[in-house]
């Protein structure tokens, strides 16, 4: 596996972005760690399909989003958009420290996850909207030209599977997530062993991404990141496809057009992709 980050890197300052990023809660609970432990939560962490979840996970998705965003708007008043956000709060969290002017909207249809990232963010007083609706719907909720940033955070595959649910009437609004997953996965199993997957998945996502594009204003960014877990690959998930997931969407995304792709030091292209809106 190419590692998702530079452990040299992470490593030193880990404590300090720990103190920045948590709060006081938290920070106790990443403090109850012993260091040795830390360091090496975060080098597995880094260098191979994540299999646990701890204060440290948080920690270092956390700074890692603030840095991005940063660098993608180093403005405060950011308007950001995160696509299938889940329950998992870590650009909100980011958001709260590195744009606390900002707004945060989610689009998230899964009605479950929906509440677990509402009650999360609950303490943040970054203003959070969920819109409770296909992703493809947004340009009635959004308008033109009202965002800074796009953000897929591990988002991608989630999208791709709804689509492919959705095509075979498989429920993933009123159900559990984690009890869905395992028909998610079987039907990924079959799209790859029959090489369908670009010919049923593709399009709708390519019109997905030209729908989101316009909500970006001139010279906004839209950013898609992606990173392993162990379980799903555990339950089956096609290892080719998920570890090559952006390098996959970026075969489909080329020539985009009213885009361009842009890189940035740091940021892996297999792990990480970014667009720009042209002017």
């Amino acid at each position: 596996m190419i590692p998702l980050d530079s452990y040299p890197k992470w490593a030193p300052v880990l404590d300090e972005r720990a103190r920045r990023y948590l709060n006081s809660q938290e920070l106790q609970a990443y403090l109850a760690i012993p260091p040795e432990r830390r360091q090496s939560q975060l080098k597995a962490m880094l260098e191979a399909p994540i299999a646990s979840f701890t204060a440290v996970n948080e920690v270092y998705f956390r700074a890692r989003w603030a840095e991005a965003l940063t660098t993608l708007y180093p403005d405060g008043d950011l308007k950001l958009l995160e696509i299938a956000s889940g329950d998992a709060d870590c650009i909100p969290q980011a958001m709260e420290r590195s744009h606390p002017h900002g707004s945060y909207v989610s689009a998230n249809m899964n009605q479950a996850l929906t509440r677990g990232l509402l009650q999360r963010t609950a303490g943040l007083s970054l203003p959070v909207r969920v819109i409770e609706d296909d992703a493809a719907a947004l340009a009635t909720y959004l308008p033109p030209a009202s965002l800074g940033v796009i953000a897929f955070q591990h988002g991608v595959n989630d999208v791709i599977q709804a689509i492919l649910c959705d095509r075979e009437g498989v429920d993933t609004i009123h159900t559990d997530w984690m009890e869905t997953l395992p028909k998610m996965i079987a039907i990924l199993q079959r799209e790859m062993a029959q090489d369908t997957l670009a010919s049923h998945a593709r399009q709708p996502f390519m019109s997905l991404v030209e729908t989101l594009a316009q909500r970006l204003k001139p010279g906004g960014k839209m950013v898609m990141n992606h990173y392993m877990f162990q379980l799903d690959l555990d339950w089956g998930y096609p290892p080719s496809l998920f570890d090559d997931l952006i390098p996959i969407v970026r075969s489909w995304l080329t020539g985009f057009p009213g885009c361009r792709e842009v890189f940035y030091p740091g940021f892996d292209p297999h792990w990480w992709l970014f667009l720009e809106r042209k002017n």
